[in-house]
């Protein structure tokens, strides 16, 4: 089982408070307007309290406009129909096309259909049900929203935080191995081991560009939020240049991989690119935030003199060559 992080925890623990308090107040709330059925307000807490502000409120935006449609179709046509499974599903039907019409999305024909069921079997029942169903889903919502925003408001910049951390220091590790590698001699083994650390690398990149989306939507609408913002920020900042480290160090990988073919990779080269793989690993380390600091620091290898203003023709052939080259063999 997956281990949850302290902050993880911590939201869990205020959303169930919130959801307590919440439905509770709504419930109160929907009585003193004169509900004849305050638990639909408690339950429209419980459904829009969603795990950040934003979803929360779109939630609740959906809820209410699948509530509305889900009404309004059920008490033009509920006269002309007697309550069973057909008509019931017939009224769904129509509920659920009109509001892919209307260009709703799922979320809101889901409401839709779940308020036609209950105002179609309820409004037989008791006659105030449509009026109560509306006005206290509403209440509900804006219960939930208000105390999602006013009662801690959950964050998950520290999250996003700790997972980017936990990133570069395993790139980092991942720019020693390959100079371990290099001064090995390139031997196939360690290569495949190489692979299988950047494919994992490359899969890391949709989990934390997840919880980076995630730490984005819970400071929207968080009044609280500024400071956070500016961390996620600054955050973001480092994590696009991770992702550029992890594509250079990749498209290395490839081409040290075809030089050890090539079998032209001489003792000299394997220490001078040994080394400066080596600088690179702690580079990304260190993440240095200076924009001062001069690129020569981090530079241990050079070109000759001759090879100079060949040095972009080549880079440019080498990379083609690996490109065609992967393209055929995955075609």
């Amino acid at each position: 089982m997956k281990q949850e992080q302290p902050n993880q925890m911590k939201n869990k623990t205020v959303l169930i408070w919130k959801m307590g308090l919440a439905s509770a107040l709504s419930w109160e709330l929907a009585k003193l307007a004169g509900s004849d059925h305050p638990y639909l307000a408690a339950v429209s807490v419980i459904l829009c309290l969603q795990t950040t502000i934003n979803r929360s409120i779109q939630f609740s935006y959906h809820r209410m406009v699948g509530t509305v449609i889900g009404i309004c179709v059920v008490v033009l046509l509920e006269p002309y129909l007697i309550v069973n499974g057909w008509t019931l599903g017939l009224l769904i039907l129509i509920g659920g096309f009109l509001t892919k019409w209307l260009k709703h999305d799922e979320t809101a024909i889901h409401q839709v259909a779940l308020t036609v069921l209950l105002v179609f079997v309820m409004g037989h029942k008791s006659s105030d049900y449509p009026i109560d169903r509306f006005r206290d889903t509403l209440m509900g919502a804006l219960v939930a929203v208000v105390i999602h925003i006013i009662v801690r408001p959950p964050t998950y910049t520290n999250e996003a935080l700790q997972r980017i951390h936990q990133f570069s220091i395993s790139l980092s590790t991942s720019l020693q191995n390959v100079a371990r590698w290099i001064r090995m001699g390139l031997d196939a083994s360690t290569g495949e081991q190489i692979y299988s650390q950047l494919k994992g690398l490359k899969h890391e990149i949709h989990q934390v560009n997840s919880v980076l989306q995630e730490a984005t939507d819970s400071l929207q609408y968080n009044l609280l939020g500024k400071k956070k913002a500016i961390q996620l920020q600054k955050a973001k900042l480092h994590w696009e240049l991770l992702v550029e480290e992890l594509s250079y160090l990749s498209s290395s990988v490839d081409t040290l991989k075809a030089w050890s073919e090539a079998g032209t990779m001489n003792t000299f080269e394997q220490t001078r690119w040994a080394d400066q793989f080596t600088v690179i690993g702690q580079l990304v380390k260190e993440n240095p935030a200076s924009t001062q600091v001069e690129i020569d620091h981090y530079v241990t290898i050079s070109l000759p003199e001759e090879m100079k203003n060949q040095q972009y023709p080549l880079s440019l052939y080498n990379e083609t060559i690996l490109f065609l080259k992967k393209r055929i063999q995955s075609s």
